[in-house]
């Protein structure tokens, strides 16, 4: 991969005023053309942020779905509404919505077909559907250690590249050549040893994405 892609997940930390507090900072945020940056505000906030940064390289993600199209999906998200508010990427199965929803990858085929991309989270390489995967649609995986989130523990870089380089060789094996982003307390002070590995293709970053100046210091460390 000739770029790092960075995803800022902003999970629940901010307000509606935080939120467009920090889309309007971005607006600042300076990126080179290795870099791909995407952020993961609140669903209630998707459509302001995305408003936003809509003139930028800055891709808005939802930070989860639950259906593809469901008419009695109380309290859910459906890809089909996402799409209708320009909204063209989540993430999938992170470990906080896995405790909540029992098969988080079951909408993974229908969503390949729509053509709806997604960030795949994964624990363990057997969550991964292997035989799904294609090049022909762009499909990031993200490793995730569920001890490393949101804890300040990160994985040793020697974990990290075993992990990936594991996944990969299985991709090559079908001849997949897919992003594998690092995501488990990335922060400024380690985000450049973690992001100058060869197997490592971006980071997955959790609080530190909603603090402007701890993200732009991820960002340009590349």
């Amino acid at each position: 991969m000739n770029e790092k892609i960075i995803v800022g997940n902003w999970k629940n930390y901010l307000d509606y005023e935080g939120s467009i507090a920090l889309a309007n900072s971005l607006l600042d945020i300076n990126t080179s053309d290795k870099v791909r940056l995407m952020v993961s505000p609140n669903h209630l906030y998707l459509r302001e942020v995305n408003k936003i940064l809509n003139q930028t390289k800055i891709e808005v993600i939802s930070q989860n779905l639950t259906s593809f199209d469901s008419n009695s999906d109380t309290g859910g998200i459906s890809a089909v509404n996402l799409n209708k508010i320009n909204i063209n990427r989540t993430i999938i199965a992170h470990s906080e919505t896995r405790v909540r929803e029992k098969n988080p990858q079951s909408i993974l085929s229908k969503l390949i077909t729509m053509g709806f991309s997604f960030v795949l989270c994964f624990e363990k390489i057997d969550q991964i559907p292997f035989d799904i995967l294609r090049n022909n649609f762009e499909i990031i995986l993200a490793y995730e250690p569920v001890w490393a989130i949101g804890t300040g523990e990160t994985a040793s870089l020697d974990h990290i590249n075993e992990i990936h380089s594991n996944v990969k060789l299985k991709l090559s094996k079908s001849s997949l050549n897919l992003p594998i982003l690092y995501g488990g307390s990335v922060n400024p002070l380690n985000c450049k040893e973690i992001l100058d590995s060869n197997y490592v293709d971006g980071v997955l970053v959790g609080g530190a994405s909603t603090k402007f100046e701890q993200f732009s210091e991820i960002v340009n460390s590349i």
